[in-house]
């Protein structure tokens, strides 16, 4: 029960490239994200990679043998009517004055290859659940680039902690903010880039990530019938308003954005408390 196995997804889409009219932060090379991910690929962990064909070896080469799928997917090429749409809103008008001036420039607002990426996380991991490539009950996405060095690891070679089974795990940096009770709070967090729901970690059981697309599958329509497009943060945001019982939030600090490894691993001082607390309902 305490077993994960762990899903996630690398494409080029040109982030390597971003003009510098664009804030510095948002441009990271091929090379900055395999340097992330040859932390993550430390672990014992069976992993499922979506990935395009060019990048198959080097993943298997960081793996170093540890029990690797890669599955090779046409990111550039599939759902394309999807981003024709996201990129259809991104320029309409009528989005972009309702974003924050200060925002505009933040990637999720015209990158429509960023957006698909990452609301195509939910379907990645059903996929490979779908296609039988997982043997644990629990399951986890991942980001490709969330372990940024190796502390954030906090020295956790084969990741253990057993979720609750019956909700969707998901971890936020603000404490404040508790519930989404309507449409209104999820505008503002969309068009304001507020954070409270971070999109590098989820995990869930299969029955449950069964019911995430599908929550997900319904809010992305509905979005998109309104003219409006988020990245992860906002599209779990409003699956959180839709669907408040299936999702349970981790609080992991205060822009603590890395301290899944530190905070929900059996080996953990602070993991086992949780743990604890968790079981008896504290």
């Amino acid at each position: 029960m305490n077993d994960i196995s762990i899903v996630t997804a690398f494409f080029d889409i040109g982030r390597g490239e971003i003009s510098d009219d664009y804030p510095s932060y948002l441009k990271r090379t091929t090379n900055t994200y395999f340097d992330y991910f040859s932390k993550l690929a430390t672990l014992e962990n069976e992993m499922v990679i979506f990935t395009s064909r060019e990048f198959k070896e080097k993943i298997l080469s960081l793996r170093q043998g540890k029990k690797t799928t890669v599955v090779e997917f046409n990111f550039h090429h599939k759902l394309s009517y999807i981003k024709k749409q996201i990129t259809n809103i991104q320029n309409n008008p009528d989005f972009i004055v309702k974003v924050n001036p200060n925002q505009i420039k933040n990637i999720e607002y015209w990158s429509a290859d960023y957006v698909l990426l990452n609301n195509l996380k939910t379907y990645f991991v059903n996929k490979a659940i779908k296609e039988n490539l997982v043997s644990h009950t629990q399951i986890a996405w991942i980001d490709f680039g969330y372990v940024r060095d190796i502390v954030t690891l906090n020295h956790v070679q084969n990741w253990q902690y057993q979720f609750n089974k019956d909700k969707v795990h998901l971890f936020s940096i603000n404490k404040n903010i508790k519930t989404v009770d309507n449409f209104q709070q999820v505008n503002s967090f969309i068009f304001n880039n507020q954070v409270f729901l971070i999109g590098g970690c989820i995990a869930a059981s299969k029955e449950k990530w069964g019911e995430f697309i599908q929550t997900l599958f319904a809010c992305q329509k509905e979005l998109l019938k309104q003219n409006m497009i988020d990245d992860d943060q906002g599209l779990y945001i409003m699956c959180l308003w839709k669907n408040p019982d299936l999702f349970q939030i981790h609080y992991l600090g205060k822009n603590k954005w890395f301290d899944l490894f530190k905070k929900y691993d059996n080996t953990s001082k602070i993991g086992m408390i949780r743990k604890i607390k968790d079981y008896f309902g504290w």
